[in-house]
């Protein structure tokens, strides 16, 4: 089969490999369409084992189930679905998703409803298990993550009371009738998946969040159509004030950037109790300028899959109560027969297939910064990346 894989010289090349076979409890994918996320080209570019090449890369991906493994009895051939691998994000061997075929543990796929295309299926996995989740790193001010990660739920960790069953008890919870929530650059795809199950979710008493948002002012309305009760330009020198004087203090927050002094900007709209920040990034954001009473937590999405994996330097050990969480997570995003609970990423659909994904998709999604990712090609597939996400097919020789 054709595959993205990792190649020397820090980049990637479509090859032929052996096309997987499904274990015990496990299924095999005919790829549809891919999905790409940041993380895709960061690690082609900065990959964790230079010397290793030829490993599949890529996350996220839908397609049609093929081959169903001994105890499989969730699923038949025929079955959509879609789901994410880790890519060869880590040190230890990790299978990736961009190819004509994949493999996915039974219980962590995701059934795609009636109503939803490959493409915007395929937007779903990753982005939204990492709105959902926290790993904890007890206080990450000091920038630094240790050899061990502790993991667990951005509806545990962070307070959010979950839309579907939880098995790990919250450690605690947000406080207040209808708590106030800060998600900063709302328009990202792991942003408008936060917006979207904050806005599902109720408090244990069955009052809505509060949700407060910032963005771009193009997406403003977007996001208040959505349930956010007022959105505010990150432009404005003055943002975190106005969040602040609106919503009376926030009580915890997402931070989609997590570069440079985003976070510690994020934590002056707290209340003066203060609170957690969950960031998507371990070491990118500055620890000063912190508001009293007001931390991070950091979020590994890999974790969910439940395996140990060697990481950015350290190690996050395998986690079956993590693993459960996905589980229960991927079951409620497959429950309606009919469309998925929460919208998904409009897809922006990229010419070429596998072998455009290198020269197109990862110079668009940049190797670096949020603030240095500029890059603009003359046709309109290749613009900015702004609120979509950029999805490729996988097409079959036969075809």
């Amino acid at each position: 089969m054709r595959a993205l894989i990792t190649a020397e010289g820090n980049t990637a090349a479509v090859s032929e490999v052996p096309i997987p076979e499904p274990a015990e409890n496990e299924v095999r994918i005919q790829v549809h369409s891919v999905a790409l996320n940041p993380v895709d080209a960061l690690y082609v570019a900065d990959q964790p084992a230079p010397d290793d090449v030829g490993r599949t890369v890529g996350s996220d991906f839908s397609g049609t189930v093929d081959k169903v493994g001994e105890g499989v009895t969730q699923w038949e051939v025929g079955d959509e679905v879609a789901g994410f691998v880790q890519g060869a994000t880590s040190v230890n061997p990790r299978p990736g998703g961009f190819a004509e075929y994949a493999i996915l543990e039974a219980d962590l796929a995701i059934r795609i409803p009636a109503d939803a295309s490959f493409e915007e299926a395929a937007t779903l996995p990753l982005c939204s298990l990492t709105a959902a989740q926290v790993s904890l790193s007890p206080d990450l001010r000091d920038n630094t993550i240790g050899a061990e990660y502790h993991t667990q739920a951005l509806f545990i960790r962070l307070g959010l009371h979950a839309p579907f069953t939880n098995p790990v008890s919250p450690e605690n919870e947000l406080v207040g009738e209808s708590p106030a929530i800060l998600i900063y650059s709302a328009s990202t795809s792991v942003g408008l998946f936060a917006v979207e199950l904050a806005r599902v979710a109720r408090t244990p008493t069955g009052k809505p969040y509060r949700i407060f948002a910032t963005a771009s002012e193009k997406h403003h309305q977007r996001l208040l159509d959505r349930g956010v009760e007022a959105v505010f330009d990150y432009r404005s020198p003055d943002w975190p004030s106005q969040v602040y004087k609106a919503s009376g203090g926030i009580s915890g927050a997402l931070d989609c950037i997590s570069e440079d002094e985003s976070t510690s900007k994020v934590s002056q709209t707290f209340l003066d109790s203060g609170g957690r920040i969950a960031v998507i990034r371990s070491t990118a954001w500055f620890s000063h300028g912190f508001k009293d009473n007001v931390s991070a937590v950091y979020s590994a999405v890999w974790s969910g899959l439940g395996h140990e994996i060697f990481y950015n330097g350290g190690s996050i050990p395998a986690n079956p109560s993590w693993r459960a969480f996905t589980v229960e997570f991927f079951k409620f995003l497959s429950a309606h027969p009919s469309q998925f609970p929460i919208s998904h990423i409009p897809p922006r659909i990229m010419p070429g297939g596998l072998q455009n994904i290198v020269a197109h998709a990862f110079p668009l999604l940049g190797f670096g910064k949020v603030i240095d990712r500029n890059h603009r090609g003359e046709d309109a597939h290749l613009q900015p990346i702004s609120a979509e996400k950029l999805v490729y097919h996988v097409n079959p020789r036969d075809e």
